[in-house]
Order: C-alpha cells, then structure tokens, then sequence
C-alpha cells in the first residue's frame, strides 16, 4: 500500500468537526459495515443509514473513483440522488450525502482528476465471465403485503428482515449482491473453491429458519393473517460480472434460472429451499435432496429439475 492514498474522505468540511479519512482502494459507509476494518469505513450511528450504505471504490492505474449506493434511503452526490446500485463517477469536490444523517462529506484528491466520459463507459462495459453459486431469496407475496401495509410500515420490515438476513450471510462467506423490494440477491465465487456451493447451500437453509424465526415479530401480514415467507432458490454457473463494479450483473442463464426458481419455491406445495440438478454434485453427501420436480422456467426451451434442499438433520417430511 502506498504511503500516501490517492484519495480522501473529508467529513463535515470546514464546520469545527472536520475529519479527513484516508481511501486507499475501497472505503464504506454504512450503520455498522460488518466485517470491514476500521481503517476502510465510517461508522454513522443514524437509523436511517443503512447498515452497509454505500461503497466508494478508488482506481489510481485508471484515474478513476466512483461511488455506489447499497441502501433503502438513498445516496446523493452534490445533491442529486443516485441510482441504486450503479456506479458513479466521483471527481475532487464532489459532495456525498446519505438519508437523512445530518453530516455531509467530500471526496477529495490531489491526483485523481477522472477519465473521460468515453473511457469510462468503456470501462462499465468490461465484463468478464465467473463462476459462482446464485442464491435468491423471494418473498412470497409480496405484491399483497405493498398493496395492504403502510409504505412506512413495510420499508422499516423489510429493512429489518433483509438486514438480518445480511448479518446471517456474513457468516456464510458469501456477500449481497441486490437486495430491492421482494429479491435478496447473495453470490459466492465457486471458480478457485468448489465448497462454496455448500455454503450458499447452509446459507439458504439458515435463511429459511431465520424467516420462520422472525416473521411472527414483523408487521407484515397478508389479509388473512398469514405471516411473511419466502422462497429461496440455489444454483451454480456462469456469470458475467462487471470489473467496474464487482458486481454480477444480470447476464447469462445461471442469473436469469436463480431468479425465476425462487418464484416458484414455498408455492404449489414446494420446498422453500429448492436448488438446481447441477448443485447435487458438490453437496450431495451433505445435504437431503428430494422430491424431483420438473419444471417451466420463463424464457428457457427446456424444462429445469429441481430439488428440495433439507439439512441432514431434518426428517423426512
């Protein structure tokens, strides 16, 4: 790491509390930013920050910053709000705000002056295949509980539920990739570590019975009183992700199958956990998998089998 980083983080500029936080590669923001060192976040004790808010990436070979936002309530840069989940450019000056937290700060550097607009557009289009294990968790109705619950209701729940969900994914060495209204997006890099098919495996397993656990506590019922539930769906391929934003991005078969699968599981008398034919070969001694089931999947010719995913210790139904 060089002694000097190419960029900075001034918070409350020029006021009587002014800090300057070093970035050298990848800094966050965020309500607690698990699992990242002191050194690469800032900490904002403010409900209406996100536990992992936003993301600013700093690459000196390129001349480049950006900043993505991760977050329910927002990000703005010089006073426009960005868009979820897409990088922007950041320059020297540019003004970052987040929710409602009162503090504003600026990015800041003496080398980095940005690429041009073509050079950076070139770059977001730099896309490289990996492969990976797709998990997708779906909330089963979720377009009642928006039509029948408070907007506030239903933001300060789901921000609850997907935030434990969050926490319970960090201790699954996999990392959120999108998580917006009814989809919780998780992936795990499978190309140098086949075992973490297992993991994302543990992971959905795990998920379902934190669902069931805290769904009771929350707010969210269907008009007949039912609590909220959701289905999660497993596979593994290949997947194009971006070098901008190290993000997956919704390209390729094993994205698009991951995503219709958990629209399909916990209904019709199916699994909440189901996962594809092809994550049987990894964890098979690991996992009960049963009922076989064949399937139409929205925009696929052929027919997908699916199983249901059990934890060894479950009996059998």
């Amino acid at each position: 790491m060089d002694e000097y980083p190419p960029a900075y983080l001034v918070v409350d500029p020029g006021s009587d509390h002014e800090r300057t936080l070093p970035i050298h590669d990848r800094f966050y923001i965020g309500r607690e930013c698990v699992g990242i060192s002191t050194n690469h976040c800032l900490i904002v004790d403010d409900r209406s920050v996100s536990r992992s808010h936003l993301e600013i990436r700093v690459d000196a070979a390129q001349n480049q910053a950006w900043v993505v936002d991760g977050s329910v309530n927002g990000t703005w840069v010089n006073g426009a709000r960005i868009e979820r989940n897409v990088p922007v450019q950041l320059r020297p000056g540019d003004r970052i705000a987040v929710a409602k937290a009162s503090s504003l700060m600026e990015f800041r550097s003496d080398g980095l002056d940005g690429a041009s607009a073509s050079a950076a557009k070139k770059t977001v289009a730099d896309i490289f295949l990996s492969r990976m294990a797709l998990v997708v968790g779906d909330i089963i109705q979720y377009s009642t509980f928006a039509e029948y619950t408070d907007t506030e209701v239903l933001v300060t729940n789901v921000g609850r539920l997907y935030g434990e969900l969050s926490q319970l994914l960090a201790g699954h060495s996999g990392r959120i990739n999108n998580f917006v209204g009814d989809a919780f997006f998780a992936v795990w890099e499978v190309d140098d570590d086949p075992s973490r098919v297992m993991d994302a495996l543990n992971f959905a397993v795990a998920a379902r019975e934190l669902v069931d656990a805290l769904s009771p506590e929350l707010s969210l019922r269907c008009p007949g009183g039912d609590p909220i539930r959701m289905g999660w769906a497993v596979t593994e391929g290949l997947v194009g992700v971006s070098t901008v934003t190290n993000m997956v991005v919704a390209l390729g078969d094993a994205t698009n199958l991951v995503f219709r699968l958990s629209g399909l599981a916990g209904r019709d008398g199916r699994a909440d956990v189901v996962a594809t034919q092809n994550v049987l070969a990894f964890a098979q001694d690991h996992f009960r998998f049963d009922c076989p089931e064949d399937v139409t999947v929205k925009g696929r010719s052929a027919r997908e089998r699916i199983y249901a995913v059990h934890a060894l210790a479950d009996k059998p139904s």
